[in-house]
C-alpha cells in the first residue's frame, strides 16, 4: 500500500495474486466492455500486455465512483468483484473526469457479470474435471422413477413402466463414460436446442478442434450431432441423436421438460452425476456414487 502526501496510507493496493489469475481466466482474453462489445484483446499476438485493472468503486477519494464505498472493509477495493479487466481506451473512459458520470456502479457491474458470464462456465469446472479424472464413479440403477411416471401422468403398464426404466439405466451407462465436457456439451444442446457451433466454441471457451474432438466423442455415443456439411465455418448447429434412447426421440424432450417443470438442474443429473436416471424420483432410487479409486 503506498502513502499519501500527508503520510496517511492509500487504499489502492494491487489485487491479490488469486484474484487477478481469476481476472484473467474469465475476461477470455478480451476487454470486459459491451454494447457494443469490445473485441481488444488484452494480450496481442505479439505477446504484449495491453489491458488495464479498472476499479469499479474506486479506491482513492476523489477518484470514479469512491464514494459508493461504504468505507469499512478497504479489501473490498481489491476484491474480485469490484475489479475488471479492459483495455485502454475503456479503461480510461470510465474513470476520466469527463466521463466517468456516465458509467454508475450498477451499469458497471452489468457489463462485468455479461462478459464473464461466457467463460464462467468452463472455468468454474476445471477443478471438477480433474476430480473427475481422479474419482471411479459407480452406478446404482434406478427401480421405479415414480416421481417421473407421476410427472408424466401417460397411464403406462407396469411392464411398459419396466421397459423404460431399465432403457434409463441403459442410458445412464453410456452417460457415466463421457468425459466431464462432454457431458457439459450434452447439457447445453438438451436445453437450448440445436445451438450453432460459433455459439458453443465461446460459451465453452475452447478451440475449435477441441470442440470437435468432444462432438465426435457425442456422435459415437449417439447423443449428439454436428452436421457434416456445415463443420468448417460459422453455421454449424449440433443437434440431438436418440440412439442412446433407443430411437425415442421423445425422450430429450421430456428430460428436458420435466426438469424445467420440477426444478431440477439438468447439470445436476448430466454433468455431476449426483443423481440420474430417477433424478431423484421420490426416494433415490438412482444414485452416483463418488468414491477415491
Amino acid at each position: 500500500m503506498g502513502v499519501r502526501a500527508d503520510g496517511s496510507k492509500k487504499n489502492r493496493k494491487d489485487p491479490l495474486p488469486s484474484v487477478a489469475r481469476k481476472l484473467w481466466a474469465f475476461s477470455g482474453n478480451v476487454c470486459a466492455w459491451g454494447d457494443p462489445n469490445c473485441t481488444t484483446r488484452l494480450v496481442t499476438d505479439e505477446g504484449a500486455w495491453v489491458g488495464k485493472v479498472a476499479h469499479i468503486i474506486g479506491a482513492e477519494p476523489g477518484s470514479a465512483r469512491h464514494e459508493a464505498w461504504d468505507g469499512n472493509d478497504v479489501e473490498d477495493l481489491r476484491s474480485f468483484d469490484n475489479l475488471m479487466l479492459l483495455c485502454g481506451e475503456h479503461h480510461d473512459e470510465i474513470d476520466s473526469k469527463e466521463t466517468r458520470d456516465q458509467y454508475p456502479v450498477a451499469y458497471l457491474r452489468a457489463v462485468k457479470q455479461r462478459h464473464e458470464a461466457t467463460y464462467r462456465y468452463a472455468v468454474e469446472n476445471i477443478e471438477s474435471e480433474f476430480n473427475d479424472t481422479l474419482q471411479r464413479t459407480r452406478v446404482r440403477p434406478a427401480v421405479t422413477m415414480r416421481r417421473f411416471f407421476d410427472w408424466e401422468d401417460a397411464g403406462l403398464e407396469p411392464d411398459e413402466e419396466r421397459s423404460l426404466v431399465d432403457l434409463i439405466n441403459r442410458f445412464a451407462e453410456r452417460i457415466k463414460r463421457l468425459t466431464r465436457m462432454a457431458r457439459q456439451l450434452l447439457v447445453l444442446v438438451v436445453t437450448e436446442k440445436s445451438p450453432d457451433f460459433e455459439l458453443v466454441l465461446r460459451r465453452f471457451s475452447t478451440d475449435r478442434e477441441t470442440l470437435r474432438s468432444v462432438c465426435r466423442e457425442l456422435e459415437s455415443a449417439e447423443m449428439v450431432y454436428l452436421h457434416a456439411d456445415e463443420w468448417d465455418e460459422e453455421r454449424g448447429q449440433l443437434s440431438l441423436m436418440s440412439g442412446a434412447l433407443e430411437g425415442l426421440d421423445e425422450m430429450w424432450e421430456g428430460l428436458r421438460t420435466f426438469c424445467s417443470d420440477e426444478e431440477i438442474d439438468l447439470a445436476d443429473i448430466l454433468v455431476d452425476l449426483r443423481s440420474c436416471c430417477s433424478i431423484d424420483l421420490g426416494g433415490r432410487e438412482f444414485e452416483i456414487v463418488d468414491s477415491v479409486g
